[in-house]
């Protein structure tokens, strides 16, 4: 039985790091979108969200079977299936702030003037989808001091964000046809930040997985 069950678990693992990897994805892509304009590009990245949302009910619906047919006793097992219906939630709605970069696009192109994407907004998104990439590798690895690592990575962003509102506030400034476009770039750069929180989170999963002890990344 508990072969079998190792067996399952190993099996929700993996679409757990399948489905991180469409979220990846699908951030790089909505960043290259934004930087090329591309709303084609933009439009697959919305589209794509579905599967995302998909794959997290899939793992949800797997765990509850594991918890309703296996019966795992350890406290560790326990923990790691909480924990994974946890990270699923988290890389959702991860997904879905990558939908929302895509959707934003799409609305500075309807603005009167266009502004070139601040270098520091790419270098957050770059940032954004290492930090997803490291939560997933600490979780596959359970190693704690990887998942401490995002909290200075996610202090990093913070810092990038008040760079990117900073240059987006003197463009608006200095042309006001450019302000609808800023303000919808700002609302990316939000959305990156709030990215790298769930990448924290993620985190948190990973250290109460590994020590039974809940400790804060993003305080």
């Amino acid at each position: 039985m508990r072969d079998r069950y190792l067996r399952q678990l190993k099996l929700v693992h993996d679409d757990l790091l399948r489905m991180g990897s469409r979220v990846e994805h699908a951030l790089a892509n909505a960043m290259r979108a934004l930087e090329t304009w591309d709303t084609s590009l933009a439009q697959r990245v919305i589209s794509g969200d579905t599967e995302i949302d998909e794959a997290r009910t899939a793992i949800e619906e797997a765990i509850l079977e594991l918890l309703a047919t296996q019966q795992p006793v350890l406290a560790t097992d326990l923990r790691t299936l909480n924990a994974t219906i946890a990270i699923a939630g988290e890389l959702e709605r991860a997904g879905d702030y990558a939908k929302g970069i895509a959707k934003r696009v799409e609305r500075c192109l309807r603005a009167p003037s266009l502004i070139e994407t601040p270098p520091g907004l790419h270098r957050m998104g770059a940032l954004a989808q290492a930090m997803l990439h490291t939560s997933q590798d600490a979780f596959v690895r359970l190693d704690v001091n990887l998942a401490r690592s995002l909290a200075r990575e996610d202090e990093r962003v913070d810092e990038l964000e008040d760079q990117v509102v900073d240059v987006l506030m003197q463009a608006a400034r200095s042309d006001a046809t450019k302000l609808d476009c800023a303000i919808c770039m700002l609302d990316v750069a939000h959305t990156l930040e709030r990215l790298a929180d769930r990448t924290t989170n993620i985190a948190e999963r990973v250290i109460f997985i590994a020590t039974n002890v809940t400790e804060q990344l993003n305080a």
